[in-house]
């Protein structure tokens, strides 16, 4: 469980403080500008919803996105239903994507692919990784290479031999929960790992719980409202489905000033763009009528009937009574 808003904001209090102790600049403008965001005309609304990257949601977010694609480090994602497996699974590759192109340029630097490391209990209920979906995702096939080990312990040893070849860009690790044979012990073992070899290494947990963990950054992914596709003219199309939209909380980071980020992902740039807040293009959460509510009913059904008597009856000459 999160910690409580009053708490949160007596955390953002203390920080603040410190930031002025220390001679630091002050995040209490950039944190409210984070939670209310400015009131625009609709015109300059259609205008950020075809330029996303806002300044001041794109200055907040520029060095987190540094950190989180950083060399050595490992990142811990984490989704509160296994229903939301997709949206986790989504943010985790986009981060993966990010780190294989360097800043400025528009290819991958290194042709190594990425390695995700699958649950077997998530891809029961969840299902695999769809091979079309990624080419619209903006990631290749090729660039991907998918393992599905049977217990937890082989998908550990996995993951440290993956970080010690350096054969791939980034490692994803996904779980189930929170398993007794991944705590705090498997984490740190990771993490030194990550650091040694100057892997990448992102967990994805699954319907999991907040828990102690070596990680340097734990965000709560959740899907959020994709803006409509935008025209050449400028206008929106009314119905379609845009760009995939991420909700981040950061739960645990290292640096100053705890936010929630509101985050679209481009294919073709294979960059994810920060949203300043919810726009007009952005739809709503139920976009179709929702079912009304049930009556009230007996929890039990009702009794087939009364129960009638039968008689004496004859079968082939023996004689049985009911």
């Amino acid at each position: 469980m999160g910690p409580r808003p009053s708490a949160k904001e007596e955390l953002f209090a203390l920080r603040q403080a410190i930031a002025r102790i220390e001679g630091k600049p002050d995040h209490a403008a950039r944190l409210a500008a984070t939670a209310d965001g400015p009131d625009l005309p609709d015109d300059q609304q259609e205008q950020q919803v075809d330029h996303p990257g806002t300044s001041e949601a794109e200055a907040i977010f520029a060095p987190l996105a540094a950190e989180w694609t950083a060399e050595g480090s490992m990142i811990e994602l984490r989704g509160d239903r296994l229903q939301q497996a997709g949206a986790l699974s989504g943010f985790g590759l986009s981060l993966a994507m990010m780190s294989a192109v360097e800043p400025g340029a528009e290819k991958p630097s290194a042709s190594r692919p990425c390695l995700f490391i699958a649950d077997p209990h998530v891809v029961r209920e969840a299902g695999l990784i769809y091979a079309p979906g990624l080419g619209h995702y903006g990631l290749s096939a090729s660039e991907l290479v998918h393992a599905l080990p049977r217990r937890i312990e082989d998908a550990l040893w996995l993951t440290e031999a993956a970080l010690t070849s350096r054969a791939f860009s980034t490692v994803l690790l996904e779980v189930h929960g929170n398993l007794k044979k991944f705590g705090l012990t498997e984490s740190r073992r990771l993490s030194l790992k990550a650091r040694s070899t100057g892997g990448r290494l992102l967990i994805l947990r699954q319907a999991g719980e907040e828990e102690a963990s070596s990680a340097a950054f734990r965000l709560f992914v959740r899907p959020a409202p994709a803006a409509a596709r935008p025209l050449s003219n400028g206008s929106l199309l009314g119905g379609s489905i845009g760009n995939p939209v991420f909700h981040i909380s950061i739960e645990k980071s290292r640096l100053p000033g705890l936010v929630d980020l509101t985050l679209e992902w481009i294919p073709h740039d294979r960059r994810l763009h920060a949203l300043a807040h919810a726009t007009s293009g952005l739809g709503t959460a139920h976009p179709v009528p929702v079912a009304a509510e049930a009556l009230h009913r007996p929890h039990r059904a009702p009794p087939l009937g009364s129960v009638v008597a039968l008689g004496q009856t004859r079968i082939q000459g023996f004689e049985r009574a009911s």
